[in-house]
């Protein structure tokens, strides 16, 4: 059955005005703007709520108590918070851990992937390690690092090489640039993070095919000035793409302008890293082995270091269109276009354009998630009548 989207702002994600989109079985079957004459049927009025493609989160590892390493019903638990979010897909993220955890987390993400549309789409997932550096760990335990041999990267595949989207992994440690050639001749993007590679480490990475940077200033050294390291290569290296973690505790707002400056807005990804305490009240929770301690929504380990955040897609988004002159558009593009763009699925996802999925997010002048379309159900709905 179709439906027509009525009342909305449209976003691309670039400004497209005042509008309404048709979707017709799971797929945006046309847009009308101001002026055009609208098709009679069932429609739905969104009381001039931006309306654009949904958010897709590559870096999150839980919400509303459940984790990826817990297993795949938590996988489906995530699925159906993030939509309250506006979040359409995403890429439950792994701990370093051991193998066998790995491979009943790629298990249980294989198992969500293959569910039909009803909740956010489960695109693949986020293999964040096991090829880190010890030295900035974050929250992630040291027992379970290990280098990137050859052997060891043909195993990780062999575990989750269907599934696995992303790869981060530090370029400085030995075979870290034999094992970027390898995984991305499988057509793994492999990120870097979880570093302390100098500037040139850093060069050798993405000029062996590397392409994505793991949560931006977050597990890496700061950028000195003589010393500009990670930061430094990738905020200056052309098609390098940088996540940011846009909660105000990981980044300041100067700092969330200042990598939007300098790497523009088709270079920037808008990430949760969001944990199981997300959603949740303060207390006590588990990000793999390791405990955190959430206070006043801030995830700690008892050290005071960071570990993950209870950060939502729709809060980043707000928060980026508020504090860099990329506007709502922009701060929408670095949350839907440009990682639908790095997942290879830019054909069908990322935009509002006719045949694409109607996987569309509604957010009203409040910064409220108002509706929430996957396959063209609306699975979440939060519209005032009046």
């Amino acid at each position: 059955m179709s439906l027509l989207l009525t009342n909305a702002h449209l976003l691309g994600p670039e400004p497209l005005g005042p509008g309404s989109v048709l979707v017709d079985e799971g797929r945006i079957a046309a847009l009308y703007l101001l002026g055009d004459r609208l098709p009679d049927g069932p429609s739905l009025d969104l009381g001039g709520a931006a309306l654009g493609p949904g958010w897709i989160d590559l870096h999150t590892h839980g919400a509303n108590e459940a984790d990826l390493m817990d297993g795949g019903r938590a996988v489906h638990d995530m699925a159906r918070f993030f939509v309250e979010h506006g979040v359409t897909g995403f890429l439950p993220a792994t701990v370093t851990a051991s193998w066998e955890d790995l491979t009943e987390a790629a298990a249980g993400a294989r198992d969500a992937a293959a569910l039909p549309p009803g909740w956010a789409r489960v695109l693949g997932m986020h293999l964040e390690g096991p090829f880190l550096n010890p030295e900035r760990l974050g929250a992630q335990s040291p027992d379970y690092c290990l280098a990137p041999t050859p052997e060891h990267v043909d195993r990780l595949l062999e575990i989750a090489g269907d599934v696995a989207r992303i790869v981060t992994l530090a370029p400085e440690v030995e075979g870290a640039e034999g094992a970027i050639q390898a995984l991305v001749e499988r057509g793994v993007v492999v990120s870097v993070g979880h570093s302390v590679a100098t500037d040139a480490q850093a060069r050798r990475a993405f000029a062996a095919g590397a392409r994505h940077v793991t949560h931006l200033f977050n597990g890496m050294p700061p950028m000195h000035h003589r010393a500009p390291g990670l930061v430094g290569a990738a905020l200056s290296t052309p098609g390098v793409g940088v996540e940011l973690i846009a909660d105000g505790v990981h980044l300041a707002p100067t700092t969330i302008r200042l990598a939007v400056a300098a790497k523009g807005v088709d270079e920037v990804f808008l990430v949760t890293d969001s944990m199981a305490a997300t959603g949740c009240e303060d207390g006590e929770y588990a990000l793999g082995p390791v405990q955190v301690f959430v206070r006043e929504g801030e995830a700690r380990l008892a050290s005071g270091n960071l570990a993950g955040s209870t950060l939502t897609m729709d809060r980043a988004v707000v928060h980026v269109a508020r504090w860099t002159p990329a506007g709502l558009h922009g701060a929408w593009q670095m949350a839907s276009l440009n990682p639908a763009r790095l997942l290879g699925i830019d054909g069908r996802l990322g935009r509002i354009a006719a045949g694409y999925d109607a996987d569309l997010t509604a957010l009203n002048a409040e910064g409220e998630v108002v509706m929430t379309m996957v396959g063209g159900e609306a699975v979440y709905l939060n519209l005032r009548v009046p």
